[in-house]
């Protein structure tokens, strides 16, 4: 009998989990966040900057250049900025709102291994504003700040930061 009633109110949770009775607190139990990610109207390619995905030529600039461009369309519904395949050596650079950076399959994002194109900012203050470590920290190969409407998405890409110091 026990059984019986271990299986039936394992079968109902599971209906009830299947189903999203009450999942989000909502009478419907449907999620109201969308799947997926919208396009975007407008598109350009970091080619269009002059990068080149050979591994070996810095596009920090291209980068940098391209989402200037791209901010252009933030009150417009935004834009992607389209990373073809390649390997694209960079350093830091910042972000912008309302923007899709879209890596297409085998596209992979290089961190330049020179200190020089890493800019030092403030350290966060979860790390203890410099009692563990004095002084400020590397920017992210990736930045910003105070952003919305941001999505990095992509097909078997990949974002190396590797650094020598």
């Amino acid at each position: 009998m026990k059984k019986r009633l271990a299986v039936l109110l394992l079968v109902v949770g599971l209906v009830a989990v299947v189903n999203g009775i009450g999942g989000n607190g909502e009478e419907d139990g449907h999620c109201k966040y969308k799947r997926g990610v919208s396009p975007r109207p407008h598109s350009v390619s970091i080619l269009e900057f002059g990068a080149v995905g050979d591994g070996l030529t810095a596009n920090t600039i291209a980068f940098q250049n391209a989402v200037f461009y791209v901010r252009s369309f933030a009150d417009k519904g935004g834009a992607q900025l389209y990373v073809p395949k390649g390997r694209w050596l960079t350093g830091s650079f910042n972000l912008t709102s309302h923007l899709t950076l879209f890596l297409e399959k085998d596209a992979i994002i290089l961190g330049m291994q020179d200190p020089l194109f890493w800019p030092i900012v403030e350290p966060l203050p979860s790390y203890g504003r410099g009692i563990e470590l004095p002084g400020g920290r590397y920017r992210s190969l990736i930045h910003g700040q105070n952003l919305t409407d941001v999505v990095i998405t992509g097909m078997n890409s990949y974002l190396l930061a590797i650094m020598e110091l």
